[in-house]
């Protein structure tokens, strides 16, 4: 336990920007975590860059117009500038001091769909599902959100109700601004997410696997479900009505109803069709048995060794009429002419006779062919 930690820093303020620093890891880690699924999983090798690239800026202007848009409805004396929107105040550069997660992941979602149209360009066995897409990324999105929300705590935010002047972290933590001590709710949401992540990573890299957008609607259920109770905790939040319904608390009953519509969905077709659910099922056992199983990329990648490009055979461009005479190891051959009259496989009893010492007059001609009929 610990009776103080004041790791507060804001560049604006001349302090590290820890914020900034702990958001960036968080991407990072994201990154490379998904990297190693998408190679394993056997997406192409640069899809999580084409990911990134495409989601991230979108995800980080998602968030925070998300958060300006919910201040401004919930707070009508809030102050914004166009300045002040991209961290500009007091005539120098701040940060982001306000972001929403959920207006990140829906950004983040409209670049995944960038991505998907993107693809039409590449070959068909390297073009993923926006589902595809989905898994991959929500299969680490909750890692990226455990290392962020400690910049929560670096900016001394995302904190719940008080407490007393006399408490202990990790159960508060105390608010220089406030001058007392509050419950660390960045903290109980950091833990719920590391918790959730294990979970999820082992459905998506384990050896029981699931209909494509299944971790998706996962993610939707387990950060849902957390983020609302957690929410009920803080004083800081964004309100939709004032001291009635809080706007991330909405979003997570709405996400969770989504992730869990998904699944039902799913189980609902299988039965239609008189197909196994494809939920948590045994890697080395799947089958055609299995509804959407021949849309995953687990059955694609099946398909890969026999989809393989075949060695170019040597070309002989020797024009006919000169391949006739040609001499090899075994002797003078007469394929072409042979092959024209008689077919590939008299031709190929005549070399056998030829190659034998026999006669010439031996091979096979028509009027043989006519005898023995």
């Amino acid at each position: 336990m610990f009776d103080s930690i004041n790791l507060m820093g804001a560049a604006g303020e001349g302090k590290f920007p820890w914020y900034g620093l702990l958001i960036g890891l968080g991407m990072a880690a994201c990154i490379a975590v998904a990297v190693v699924l998408a190679k394993k999983r056997g997406y192409y090798g640069d899809l999580v860059f084409d990911i990134a690239i495409c989601c991230l800026p979108l995800g980080i202007l998602g968030a925070r117009l998300g958060y300006v848009i919910f201040d401004l409805t919930g707070n009508p004396n809030a102050d914004w500038s166009f300045g002040k929107f991209f961290g500009f105040e007091n005539g120098g550069f701040v940060g982001f001091r306000g972001l929403m997660i959920y207006g990140g992941l829906i950004g983040a979602s409209l670049g995944a769909i960038i991505v998907r149209l993107l693809q039409k360009k590449r070959p068909d066995e390297q073009r993923v599902t926006f589902f595809q897409m989905a898994d991959l990324a929500f299969a680490v999105v909750l890692l990226g959100q455990a290392i962020g929300r400690w910049g929560n705590f670096a900016n001394q935010e995302a904190y719940g109700n008080y407490v007393g002047q006399d408490s202990w972290f990790p159960y508060a933590v105390f608010i220089d601004e406030k001058g007392g001590w509050f419950q660390a709710t960045f903290f109980y949401e950091s833990m719920w997410n590391l918790i959730g992540f294990s979970l999820i990573l082992w459905t998506y890299a384990g050896r029981r696997k699931s209909f494509d957008g299944f971790t998706f609607s996962l993610y939707c259920i387990f950060y849902g479900a957390g983020r609302f109770f957690i929410e009920s905790l803080r004083s800081d939040s964004l309100w939709l009505i004032k001291d009635l319904l809080r706007v991330s608390q909405l979003i997570s009953v709405l996400i969770f109803v989504l992730g869990l519509m998904i699944i039902l969905t799913h189980i609902y077709r299988a039965r239609a069709q008189n197909k196994r659910i494809f939920i948590l099922a045994p890697e080395d056992g799947l089958n055609a048995e299995y509804l959407d199983y021949e849309k995953s990329m687990l059955y694609r990648r099946t398909l890969a060794p026999a989809n393989a490009p075949e060695e170019e055979a040597d070309i002989d461009e020797t024009p006919a009429e000169e391949r006739y005479w040609e001499q090899d190891a075994e002797g003078y051959r007469e394929k072409p002419l042979e092959e024209q009259y008689f077919g590939p496989e008299e031709a190929e009893k005549y070399f056998a006779a030829l190659h034998a010492g026999e006669e010439g007059d031996d091979a096979p001609t028509e009027n043989d062919e006519d005898t023995q009929a």
